[in-house]
């Protein structure tokens, strides 16, 4: 089915083109398929899901397709469409024997266009949107677009500021619209979440500072769905708790540093602090801060050392003043293919999904070995503890209906609590198009409460173990 989809989508994008000669100057077609098995020994350090309700399957195959088509007109005019079949599971839903579920879905739908008279450009529809933030962590803590995997419907103004020094973005975004054109009743509901945004990137010699600014408004409607838990304090989720005011602000801002004057050294550096609802009711309100920095070594030719820290605000004891750690729309970050974070990782459920807000560590990391041609490998260690109150996350289990509702063990750490990982990748390249896959990792968790988390998860508590193995072909 899925061929039989992407032969269509191929169909229609020609139809519509061959229709209006002149038109389109190219039509490019590209994209990655992805097939890979998955081995994970003691997933969530328990084997169970985060609530303790399911037992892991230790071996998934998965496979993922991404296909773009950019359709532009000339160089001043264009538009993207993508289309995905989204790291399904073999022999379920659409990959199952005799499946009639449709496959294929749209992610990407958005036009570009040079602003006449100007080096200004706008782009306008579903797109990859993400806050600045330095590489050596994937993703924005904040806001990010996790590789084109996540994206939001906005409308963004981009371009030069002065030459070759300064350059901006200026945008908005709607994230949520809970009801669609109409409200379910003649009152109307603050079901929207908007959110405004400014980037700035600053080019100097040695150094480059790319700060970002955005603020939202978050309707009291609005269904936030698995979004709230990293945007919402564990107050909100209480009985016959929930905001007071129809429409609450949101602001974030922060800033990422690159330094690259000391070559053959090279300094990373991000910052970012956010702050929600917070001229509602205190147990609503979620504020907070997040900082990272790293230190790499380039002046080799086969391997790139590397080490990153981190710190993230943590609860505090209570629940009635809201939350402490940093609020999130969508974070992907993480130290480059740190088992514990959902980081740039080639192959789909390869990490433990640590949440690094509440949390602080050090990784240290070999990046880009190449001692056998074709071979590229990485190898490294993370250790991870908590900042939040080990009597904050347990009110913030029970407010919420018990472990994994909320926060959960080995994601959401308290002090006290500590994770030990390494990890072990490589990426032989059979072809300029195909990449053989391995990812290999290993966790152990130390000093879990069990006031927190309860004594039957705690005492399940053993080594994490996972590999993944698979083909990844790009065209």
């Amino acid at each position: 089915m899925a061929r039989l989809a992407v032969g269509l989508a191929a169909a229609l994008v020609w139809t519509i083109f061959s229709v209006a000669p002149g038109r389109a100057a190219e039509i490019r077609a590209y994209g990655d398929f992805r097939v890979h098995g998955n081995f994970f020994q003691n997933q969530n350090f328990t084997g169970w899901n985060g609530t303790g309700a399911q037992t892991e399957d230790p071996v998934v195959f998965f496979q993922r397709l991404r296909l773009h088509f950019d359709l532009p007109a000339s160089d001043a005019l264009s538009f993207r469409l993508g289309l995905r079949l989204n790291n399904e599971i073999w022999g379920q839903g659409p990959l199952a024997a005799d499946s009639s579920v449709p496959d294929i879905e749209p992610y990407q739908a958005y036009l570009q266009f040079a602003v006449p008279d100007t080096d200004l450009r706008l782009t306008v529809g579903y797109q990859p949107l993400s806050m600045p933030h330095t590489p050596v962590f994937y993703d924005s803590v904040v806001l990010s677009t996790d590789s084109g995997n996540s994206d939001t419907a906005a409308v963004v103004l981009s371009g030069p500021l002065a030459a070759d020094i300064l350059s901006g973005t200026l945008g908005y975004g709607r994230l949520v619209d809970a009801n669609g054109p109409f409200d379910p009743s003649t009152t109307q509901t603050g079901d929207e979440f908007d959110l405004f945004f400014a980037t700035l990137d600053l080019t100097l010699p040695g150094v480059t500072i790319s700060p970002f600014g955005m603020a939202g408004v978050l309707g009291r409607g609005a269904a936030l769905g698995g979004m709230g838990d990293t945007l919402l304090s564990a107050g909100t989720f209480l009985a016959g708790g929930g905001f007071a005011h129809n429409q609450n602000p949101a602001v974030w801002t922060g800033a990422a540093v690159i330094v690259d004057a000391l070559a053959p050294f090279k300094m990373y550096a991000d910052v970012a602090f956010g702050d929600v609802a917070f001229t509602d009711r205190a147990i609503n309100r979620r504020s907070g801060w997040f900082v990272d920095a790293a230190l790499e070594y380039g002046g080799w030719s086969w391997v790139t050392p590397q080490v990153f820290g981190w710190w993230g605000s943590g609860e505090d004891a209570s629940l009635t003043n809201g939350s402490e750690r940093l609020p999130s729309i969508d974070s992907s970050w993480g130290p480059i293919c740190s088992f514990l974070f959902d980081g740039d990782q080639e192959l789909h459920d390869t990490n433990m999904d640590v949440t690094p807000q509440g949390s602080m560590g050090l990784s240290f990391g070999l990046n880009q070995i190449s001692l056998i041609p074709d071979l590229t490998s990485l190898a490294g260690v993370t250790v991870a503890a908590g900042t939040s109150s080990p009597a904050g996350l347990r009110k913030a289990v029970a407010a919420t209906g018990g472990p994994g509702a909320y926060v959960q063990m080995g994601n959401d750490l308290a002090q006290g609590e500590t994770l030990l990982s390494a990890y072990f990748n490589h990426s032989y390249a059979i072809t300029q198009a195909l990449d053989l896959v391995l990812e290999t990792g290993w966790a152990r968790g130390y000093g879990f409460h069990k006031s927190i988390w309860g004594r039957r998860m705690v005492d399940k508590a053993g080594d994490v173990f996972q590999g993944g193995l698979g083909f990844i072909y790009h065209f």
